[in-house]
């Protein structure tokens, strides 16, 4: 009986055939850990900031940029972080929305209104990974009641509420720590 030898080039096609189909498989598996792996990655990532932020906020040293306000009526609008921001250090807060495009200067000069001055009735309360702090700010302008929270993660959420005005609004944004904040504080009236 004699053997039938392959031709060079039908050899080369089934070594072509093993390898692609070996290669998909071997790229599925791969695909399918780099997808875990970058899950996993991405839930340390968010576990970092939330501790970063946990830490700022129970030292009482953070600033929140915000990204969007919402007021009463549902009304939801995105702004820029560096003039509509709320910011504490120790026992002194600073809270300030503005706009760019406001047609006047506004109290504050940035389109809006800045409330600076003391922390008072300062009160943080924690459960698994819900943090929670309200306290009362007082300025020349007014006096706020300010409750925030995070949960999980760096991203916080602020109520505002203007005691004696009867104005309220939430703002969103990222919890930082002074230092790593780009904020342009205007004029308290």
């Amino acid at each position: 009986m004699k053997k039938k030898i392959l031709s060079p080039f039908l050899y080369l096609a089934m070594i072509l055939i093993f390898a692609v189909a070996f290669s998909a498989e071997a790229s599925g598996q791969t695909k399918k850990e780099l997808r875990k792996q970058k899950k996993a990655q991405r839930e340390k990532e968010q576990q970092a900031a939330f501790l970063a932020a946990k830490a700022a906020m129970l030292d009482t040293a953070f600033v929140i940029p915000a990204q969007s306000i919402q007021f009463e009526r549902g009304t939801y609008i995105p702004v820029t972080g560096n003039i509509n921001f709320l910011k504490i250090t120790g026992n002194e807060s600073v809270l300030q929305i503005g706009s760019t495009l406001s047609v006047g200067p506004g109290l504050n000069n940035l389109g809006g209104v800045t409330v600076k001055g003391r922390v008072s009735n300062l009160k943080i309360s924690q459960r698994k990974e819900n943090i929670y702090m309200s306290y009362i700010l007082t300025g020349i302008v007014g006096t706020v009641n300010i409750s925030i929270n995070i949960n999980g993660s760096d991203q916080a959420t602020v109520n505002v509420d203007g005691m004696f005005s009867g104005y309220s609004f939430t703002m969103q944004g990222t919890l930082v720590r002074p230092e790593e904040a780009s904020i342009y504080e205007g004029t308290e009236y």
